[in-house]
């Protein structure tokens, strides 16, 4: 059974729940839960006005795409191949996710690029190259890589924001390229629902 709503929050809880036993302040949790609940939210509108998408399935993804971020420096390993080993037997769509999300349009930087991101770990590396290569790219993907521009701390923020909180984080990021797809696929969706997407953060 896909997983739903309440299990994707209850998800969120619970890692909330470890996070706090191992010793994070539960002041701090906010700056987690605005990026994927805005991420979740801005997914679920933008899929409402996509008659191909459904938006309680890409609130889920929102929610779940970085199930395992808190966690990747502990263990040493990039949080999208964490977090689909996490969901696989779950529910794979959101796995999917999880794995992918991170890179716009489904398009893998060189390993000598990205090796600082995957923790010079290359097996994961060549998994998502892996995956890439014999899994064709969908919508779902797509919205999620975007919204996940679209949401930091703060919750609903433009791509230039998000690039630049992205930067100050991952000062070795190409943020030029990871702008030009983000907006790219901005585009692809505004299309699709005959507005800006940034006519949502009034509502």
């Amino acid at each position: 059974m896909p997983i739903s709503i309440q299990e994707a929050h209850d998800l969120i809880e619970q890692l909330k729940q470890q996070e706090i036993a191992l010793g994070r302040d539960p002041s701090t949790w906010w700056t987690y839960e605005n990026h994927v609940v805005g991420a979740a939210k801005i997914a679920r509108l933008i899929a409402s006005e996509v008659p191909t998408m459904n938006a309680d399935r890409l609130y889920v993804m929102g929610l779940l795409h970085d199930i395992c971020r808190t966690e990747q420096d502990r263990k040493q390993r990039f949080h999208g191949n964490l977090g689909y080993e996490k969901l696989l037997e779950k529910d794979a769509e959101v796995a999917r996710i999880c794995l992918l999300h991170t890179f716009p349009w489904n398009k893998l930087m060189s390993y000598e690029e990205g090796a600082e991101l995957f923790y010079h770990n290359k097996e994961d590396y060549d998994f998502i190259k892996d995956y890439m290569a014999t899994h064709p790219s969908t919508d779902e993907d797509y919205l999620i890589q975007l919204c996940d521009n679209l949401a930091n701390r703060d919750g609903f923020v433009t791509l230039e924001q998000r690039a630049k909180d992205y930067g100050s984080r991952h000062p070795n990021a190409n943020l030029d390229t990871i702008l030009v797809d983000s907006n790219e696929i901005k585009q692809y969706f505004e299309k699709k629902i005959g507005h800006d997407i940034y006519d949502f953060y009034q509502k």
